[in-house]
């Protein structure tokens, strides 16, 4: 994928300079506003390019650089385009100054940016296998899109004024350029927000100048829009729905047509296949699903927008089915990492935290659970058979303990078990999977030294919160300890006597 993205920005760079060379051969006057943005395209396209094809952080670093300044060039060559394309008086040619000095400001800024480190740094993230270095947003980057976004924002207004207000054969020309200014901006906005592990945002842009270049050069009405957008939408790897205002489906992609098994042009099934697939609530802005195909679930963002004319009237909806099952099972390995222990492979602290905030106390039981002597065995034996024992005594303690408990390692020898659903009553069954435990722990047939544990027991309802229960298992542990280890103390028993 990474391989595969890397190539289209390749291909697009040159079909640019290819678009730009023969733009500037135009006759038409606005060939050489087009030329500009042409060009100006090119460096931010490159950036992106290294972005996702560097594994290392420098040249990654580097391409972000490239990237944020080409930006800067695309924002003053848009305005430039803009001032010819609409025909904008010279008049307003303070306003251009503006926006040249906001430029100057912020490429200054991102240029002192190794100095100061405002701007921006970047995080090595894995996606797809690939080592890729995301951004780190800082105060600099927070500027510098305020300033790209105004400008597209601005210019976006002024496209729709003339839109809005020239006869309709000349607003078809500026409805064009609008649409797909709208369209790249929403597709960078997307790749800000949510993300995304590769950035392949450029790719917007780059259709974006390709669309100017022949919408610019080689004007043709509207039907021939309608056609390139249905070809762009067949193309796309999201399923597409699109349906009119009394909620039938008029039209989808072939993704959209494969997805809910669509035959012979009958779209009207859509509606039925697709609220069986994903729920009654698929009218909703944006939600996710999960679903399992073929024996595997798969996860997917089901996204709903509703279409308004000018006189406020719905006039229909689309919607857009993505499959981001990759992405969510890479947040979920990241999850995972970060709250697992690498070495026993049980919760970890944080992981300990994150379940205790969840836990209903009253029928909860802690286990508080320490190994005996076991910085003697360290100390004998080496730290390599120590980190073997603790694996043991995870690994034992997970076989003995029912699959919905929690096993957590909360700190050099020191663990804690969380039974689920439980009540005193479950007293004697407690007691006999820690002789268990131990009695597997004191078995040296692996080549292990023996080892035991004490254990100190408290029950969730008990305690005003989960501080309390920890302090509650922390002082039976204690009492434990005191009777000569390798034992349990349940805290009722404490202070019952």
């Amino acid at each position: 994928m990474r391989i595969a993205f890397f190539a289209v920005l390749i291909a697009m760079i040159i079909a640019l300079g290819v678009c730009a060379k023969k733009a500037h051969r135009s006759h038409k006057a606005i060939g050489r506003y087009v030329t500009g943005l042409l060009c100006a395209l090119i460096p931010p396209v490159i950036g992106n390019a290294i972005i996702i094809i560097s594994g290392h952080q420098t040249v990654s670093t580097i391409g972000y650089y490239i990237y944020f300044l080409g930006m800067n060039c695309v924002m003053c060559a848009l305005v430039h385009f803009t001032y010819a394309y609409c025909a904008m008086s010279e008049k307003r040619n303070k306003w251009k100054l503006v926006v040249y000095a906001f430029l100057l400001v912020d490429t200054v800024q991102m240029l002192c940016n190794p100095i100061w480190g405002h701007a921006f740094s970047v995080d090595a993230v894995t996606a797809d296998g690939f080592t890729y270095y995301q951004l780190v947003p800082y105060a600099g980057q927070a500027f510098h899109r305020f300033v790209d976004y105004g400008i597209l924002a601005a210019v976006i207004l002024v496209f729709f004024m003339r839109t809005v207000n020239s006869p309709r054969i000349n607003s078809e020309r500026y409805s064009v350029i609008l649409v797909s200014m709208v369209a790249i901006t929403l597709w960078e906005s997307f790749y800000i927000f949510s993300r995304t592990p590769i950035d392949r945002s450029m790719i917007g842009f780059g259709v974006f100048g390709f669309l100017v270049y022949y919408f610019c050069l080689y004007y043709r009405p509207m039907r021939l829009l309608d056609s390139m957008l249905s070809h762009i939408a067949s193309a796309l790897p999201e399923a597409l729905f699109f349906f009119d205002a009394s909620d039938k489906c008029i039209w989808a992609n072939q993704p959209g047509i494969d997805l809910v098994g669509i035959e012979n042009g009958d779209f009207e099934v859509a509606s039925v296949r697709l609220k069986k697939l994903y729920g009654e609530n698929i009218s909703c802005e944006s939600c996710q699903h999960e679903i399992e195909k073929d024996g595997e679930v798969k996860t997917y963002v089901v996204e709903k927008h509703e279409i308004i004319d000018d006189l406020g009237r719905l006039t229909g909806s689309f919607l857009s089915v993505r499959d981001n099952t990759s992405e969510q099972m890479t947040l979920r390995a990241e999850v995972h990492k970060a709250t697992h222990d690498p070495l026993t492979g049980v919760y970890n602290r944080a992981g300990y935290n994150v379940l205790m905030g969840r836990m209903e106390l009253w029928k909860t039981i802690m286990l508080l659970i320490d190994g005996d002597f076991f910085k003697n065995v360290n100390d004998t034996y080496g730290h390599e058979i120590g980190d073997k024992i603790l694996q043991k005594i995870a690994s034992t303690m997970k076989r003995c303990f029912r699959s919905e408990d929690f096993v957590c390692r909360i700190g050099g020898d020191e663990f804690v078990v969380l039974m689920v659903h439980s009540s005193s009553e479950q007293k004697e069954l407690i007691i006999s999977r820690i002789e268990q435990i131990n009695r597997a722990l004191s078995d040296g047939g692996d080549g292990l030294p023996s080892i035991t544990v004490s254990v100190g027991i408290a029950h969730g309802r008990n305690a005003h919160d989960t501080e309390e229960l920890f302090e509650h298992a922390d002082k039976a542990l204690y009492e434990t300890k005191s009777k000569g280890k390798n034992g349990y103390t349940f805290y009722e028993d404490l202070i019952q006597g």
